[in-house]
């Protein structure tokens, strides 16, 4: 997957100084500029271009020429707070000083990646074996069949790499351990042409030696505006890692078991969680003998989404790298939790 833009950013400046600096900041972030200051390639080039750096000197000129308001546009002043209100009528989501180079750079960066803001949904298991990551890689899949970007990411350096369960662990691409100790701001083109694709999902999983990450805020930043849908396989022991995941997530969910003891796991992940009402839910997985989804439910004093029945093949799926791509208890339970969150 890559979002490469097809043109460059465009630079509107008549000043030949400027123009130098820009192409210093576009070449910073891996682009070429373009540099126009005849308006009627400004309005030829402004609806395409992935991002416009303006100089102020330039503000009213074209808005004098009436270019339609739009994103990614990057203005740069010797003093932003005089322009700021002229700017913003351009659609400016950054004013930034001349002088400064590093918040230029910064501010393209953004305006390169876009504004996208990714669904997150964290998945949880309340005790080990539940099918927390089977039913993670199934809403990824899910989304994928509903037209959207979709990323799948390993918060667990323990369980042998998520890649495995997708069926993916032949696929190339860079595992959290290519991606540790990243600072700064990351990429979102840098990130999505780095990442192994499988079945339309992208994966950001763990390999089969992982140990502790610690560059985690960034490249979990450039997911959330990247893709349409982050689904965050959490561990219950909760370390920076699962802990950034769960406060970038619009719903988590838990999964439980309907036995005694699955309850009580359930009762205590739910102390240690943060949430707020209405962010939790669960999905329970049937057990001979177990109470119902309404106890659960009650017990838990959370709402119960589905209740997935044991599938035979599910395990043999698995191991033969299908993923849980034909199960379809866990698929219908996937697709009940894409639709609590509005992504129909």
């Amino acid at each position: 997957m890559s979002s490469e833009p097809t043109s460059p950013p465009l630079v509107v400046t008549s000043d030949d100084g400027f123009a130098e600096s820009a192409r210093r900041w576009c070449a910073a972030v891996g682009r070429e500029a373009e540099t126009v200051a005849d308006l009627g390639r400004v309005r030829r080039a402004w609806r395409s271009a992935p991002a416009i750096v303006v100089d102020a000197r330039d503000l009213s000129e074209l808005l004098a020429a009436e270019v339609p308001r739009r994103d990614q546009v990057v203005v740069v002043a010797p003093q932003p707070h005089e322009v700021w209100r002229p700017a913003l009528r351009l659609g400016a989501r950054d004013v930034v000083a001349h002088g400064d180079d590093e918040a230029v750079v910064e501010a393209l960066l953004r305006a390169l990646d876009g504004a996208g803001e990714a669904c997150t949904v964290a998945i949880v298991g309340a005790c080990g074996g539940v099918g927390a990551s089977t039913l993670a890689t199934a809403t990824a899949r899910s989304a994928v069949d509903r037209g959207l970007r979709a990323v799948l990411v390993d918060g667990d350096p323990t369980a042998g790499g998520l890649d495995l369960v997708a069926g993916a662990e032949r696929v190339a691409g860079a595992r959290w351990d290519d991606l540790d100790g990243a600072v700064g701001h990351v990429a979102v083109d840098e990130l999505t042409t780095s990442l192994p694709v499988h079945r339309g999902v992208t994966l950001v999983s763990f390999g089969r030696d992982a140990g502790p990450i610690h560059g985690v805020a960034p490249v979990v930043s450039a997911a959330v505006r990247g893709f349409d849908l982050v689904v965050a396989d959490v561990p219950r022991h909760l370390d920076d890692l699962g802990r950034e995941l769960l406060t970038r997530a619009l719903l988590i969910v838990l999964v439980v078991p309907r036995r005694l003891t699955g309850i009580v796991a359930a009762r205590r992940l739910i102390e240690r969680l943060d949430v707020q009402p209405g962010e939790l839910v669960a999905i329970t997985r049937a057990c001979s003998g177990g109470p119902p989804s309404a106890v659960v439910a009650r017990e838990l004093g959370v709402p119960v989404l589905a209740d997935v029945r044991h599938c035979r093949r599910l395990a043999v799926d698995v191991e033969q790298g299908l993923g849980p791509a034909k199960a379809r208890p866990v698929l219908a339970a996937s697709r009940r939790i894409l639709d609590t969150v509005g992504l129909r």
